[in-house]
């Protein structure tokens, strides 16, 4: 008699069992929009391991990078979609994401320095020439990385994350504060200062 319990008992959890690998479960995709609200810049040193992040108020200017954080806020979300059962979808099963679509693209990205960087870009002169984005293990010119990702959209959410780098190092200053201004199809412009670096 228990053997016969225990059977039906084993029977019924690998039916669950083979349930749960094949059915994921899987909510349908969503598409979640959001909107920029804002930026925060970190300095970034190349020599030092990811995230590469520091706070150091010196930093050689052939690895200066800035980490741009689009501050951003969802204007849909999606319902967690809950399963009951003996046990929860087998871990092997992978479901689509959502797919997140800024509600703006970005224009353009300006950056400035409050002191005067060489003899052609006194104070306050647009330096993104001498910046580039990083996208993966490549680094492209700015105008290039904002056409790629408003092409792509749902990458928007993370533009410049990867950062911004330093490509030509100033000659006239060694101590700077960079602004960063970017503009948004909707008019809106979003605006940071980085902590002040001594680029040697």
């Amino acid at each position: 008699m228990i053997k016969k319990i225990f059977f039906v008992f084993g029977l019924a959890l690998i039916a669950q069992l083979i349930v749960a690998c094949v059915n994921c479960n899987c909510p349908p995709t969503r598409t979640v929009y959001f909107t920029n609200k804002g930026l925060s810049l970190k300095n970034m040193d190349l020599s030092l391991p990811q995230p590469m992040i520091t706070s150091a108020g010196t930093i050689s200017g052939a690895n200066y990078g800035i980490q741009v954080l689009l501050q951003t806020a969802l204007l849909t979300m999606s319902k967690q979609h809950t399963t009951w059962g003996l046990m929860q979808s087998a871990y092997a099963c992978s479901c689509n994401e959502d797919d997140f679509i800024s509600k703006e693209d970005i224009l353009s990205l300006k950056i400035v320095s409050n002191n005067d960087f060489d003899a052609s870009h006194p104070k306050n002169t647009d330096l993104s020439l001498y910046f580039k984005a990083r996208k993966g293990a490549t680094i492209i010119p700015i105008a290039d990385y904002i056409k790629i990702s408003n092409d792509l959209n749902y990458d928007t959410m993370y533009a410049f994350y990867e950062g911004i780098f330093l490509q030509v190092t100033p000659n006239l200053n060694k101590k700077h504060k960079f602004k960063l201004t970017i503009t948004l199809s909707d008019g809106r412009i979003l605006e940071a200062e980085t902590p002040e670096v001594e680029l040697i």
